[in-house]
């Protein structure tokens, strides 16, 4: 459990190589919040708390999202969606100085923002909106400014 979050993931443990082979490769630096959760599970997904809330600049209202599947690290027999493949192919037209970091299954994507400053480690996390015009002011929905300020905001699904 890490900030009082349930994780789990279909690949096991990642690789702390395999993290900053990324950084590297990006010339980013990941939080290391999120560090941890993708060294312990990689390609994690959230058990026990897996939606927030947000402003959806697209849909000009509140909305509950899921957080969906972390995009795991490294070579992943018979994955296509990878952090190195999400990075050296991203959707078209996409936004420069973004990390996706989770793929929604909607076509949007959680990334970190680095487009103010490329050398932070602790970047704010937006939701890119993939139906949006590219470069818009509706592209992009602000989420939480930091990764860890995005784990808080995390609770269980409401019931149906």
């Amino acid at each position: 459990m890490i900030a009082g979050i349930n994780f789990d993931s279909y690949y096991g443990q990642g690789n702390s190589a395999d993290i900053e082979a990324f950084e590297e490769l990006a010339g980013i630096v990941f939080p290391a919040k999120y560090k941890e959760v993708s060294v312990e599970f990689n390609g994690s997904f959230i058990l026990n708390k897996p939606v927030f809330n947000f402003y959806n600049r697209l849909l000009g209202e509140d909305v509950t999202s899921s957080a969906g599947l972390f995009l795991p690290f490294g070579e992943i027999e018979g994955s296509f969606e990878t952090m190195e493949i999400k990075y050296q192919y991203p959707p078209e037209e996409f936004a420069q100085g973004l990390i996706i970091f989770s793929a929604l299954g909607n076509g949007d994507a959680l990334c970190f923002d680095y487009r103010e400053n490329r050398l932070t480690d602790d970047p704010s996390v937006v939701m890119w909106h993939h139906e949006s015009t590219p470069g818009s002011d509706l592209e992009l929905s602000f989420v939480a400014p930091s990764f860890s300020e995005f784990l808080k905001k995390l609770f269980e699904r409401p019931a149906d």
